[in-house]
């Protein structure tokens, strides 16, 4: 008899990245996952423990390498001297591009669907997977942002976050509904299609939002490489309304 080339640890780790994105966590039991890897019973609870542990290794397994890992390096270098529309901008591709990218690669569509669901599912806080997996991470691009944009308050922060990963979601869970709504213009999963107006979208989003707040505070300011100081920037003021 011939051996398996695939072990069973990646068999039954692969059943249950695919039930779980056709079906959800609570869609699918521990003998539904035996049987599609053609392992026993036994041998998941061996490997993994519990179905919740099988599900939180897919996470870690699939997180950690194809997103966090490459976000981290690219916050790291992170210039908050640049402009704002560029800082911006690059913020917003690096949240964005990493998950665009995981769309384009056959292995990983199982998980990308998988994690939109988690991310759906009113369910969610009960597992503590994005508590465990997305909180921190998500905290670092609030802080990030932030920073970028010191005048928005803490909850327009958040508020903006939130509203950039409503639409990384919605791109990641689409089973190609954008094909009904546009007549065929768009397709779900079309990466290099879907890039730029994503991407346009969000930073238009943070920016507006930014100048919405400039403007009801009663200020003009443009800010590049030079700083002003703050004295420099009352006198700057007084000097305009003078000229009014």
């Amino acid at each position: 008899m011939p051996r398996d080339p695939q072990p069973t640890k990646d068999r039954i780790l692969a059943s249950a990245e695919r039930l779980f994105a056709a079906s959800g966590f609570d869609g699918v039991s521990m003998r539904d996952i035996a049987a599609d890897a053609n392992a026993q019973l036994a041998l998941i609870h061996y490997h993994f423990g519990t179905k919740l542990d099988l599900y939180r290794a897919i996470w870690a397994l699939r997180y950690t390498d194809e997103v966090a890992n490459r976000r981290e390096a690219s916050l790291a270098s992170i210039d908050f001297g640049l402009p704002v529309p560029k800082l911006i901008r690059t913020l917003v591709e690096i949240y964005l591009l990493p998950l665009i990218k995981m769309t384009e690669v056959e292995e990983l569509r199982a998980f990308v669907a998988m994690g939109a669901r988690e991310c759906t599912d009113p369910k969610e806080a009960e597992r503590g997977i994005l508590q465990e997996f997305l909180d921190t991470p998500a905290r670092r691009f609030v802080e990030y942002f932030g920073k970028a944009l010191p005048e928005l308050s803490p909850a327009e922060i958040a508020w903006g976050y939130q509203a950039m990963l409503g639409v990384s979601v919605v791109y990641l869970a689409d089973r190609d509904r954008i094909t009904r709504i546009s007549k065929g213009a768009a397709r779900a999963g079309d990466a290099k299609a879907a890039t730029r107006p994503l991407v346009e979208f969000c930073v238009g989003g943070w920016l507006t939002l930014w100048e919405a707040r400039k403007q009801s505070s009663g200020k003009d300011l443009v800010r590049s490489n030079s700083k002003l100081e703050p004295k420099q920037i009352r006198h700057k003021m007084k000097g305009r309304n003078r000229k009014k």
